[in-house]
C-alpha cells in the first residue's frame, strides 16, 4: 500500500436535480480526505450549475469511520462557499444537519467551530477538495 504523504481528497459519487427556489440544475459531490494517519472527512459540496447567485454548500463529516463507530462518533460542519467573492464561511447546520443526518448526529454551530483546530481543519479540507476534486472545475466556472 502506497504510504500518503499530504492530505488527499478521493471523489466518489455525485447526483443532480432541480433546485428548489429557481428550477435550475444543482449537482452534488461527495467523496472522502485522508491524512497522512489515515484518518477519512466525508464530504459533500452542493451548488446550483450557473447559478452564481447561490452559494455553495460544503458538508463535512468529522469523526472515526469503519467498524465499531455509529453516527453518534460523527459530528457535522457546514460551510458556505461565496461565489462572488471566492472564499468560504462557516456556517451554523441547521439548515444542513438533515440532509446527512444518517452519518452524523450532531452539527456544530458557528460559534462551536470559529477559533478553533476544528475551523483550521475545515479550511484545510476544503481546500483539499478544491485542489484534487476536478469535479468542483463547474463550481468555478459560474462565478
Amino acid at each position: 500500500m502506497r504510504k500518503l504523504t499530504r492530505i488527499t481528497a478521493y471523489p466518489q459519487g455525485q447526483s443532480t436535480y432541480d433546485c428548489e427556489c429557481c428550477g435550475r440544475l444543482s449537482r452534488t459531490i461527495w467523496g472522502e480526505v485522508h491524512d497522512v494517519a489515515g484518518d477519512a472527512v466525508v464530504y459533500y459540496c452542493q451548488w446550483t450549475v450557473e447559478g452564481p447567485e447561490h452559494d455553495a454548500n460544503v458538508d463535512l463529516i468529522l469523526g472515526p469511520w469503519g467498524d465499531g463507530t455509529t453516527p453518534d462518533d460523527r459530528a457535522l460542519i457546514s460551510m458556505a462557499f461565496r461565489r462572488s467573492e471566492g472564499s468560504f464561511m462557516v456556517i451554523d447546520v441547521a439548515s444542513r444537519h438533515a440532509k446527512v443526518a444518517g452519518a452524523c448526529r450532531k452539527g456544530l454551530a458557528r460559534d462551536d467551530v470559529i477559533g478553533t483546530c476544528l475551523a483550521q481543519a475545515a479550511f484545510t479540507t476544503v481546500d483539499v477538495i478544491w485542489h484534487d476534486d476536478w469535479r468542483i472545475a463547474d463550481l468555478l466556472a459560474a462565478r
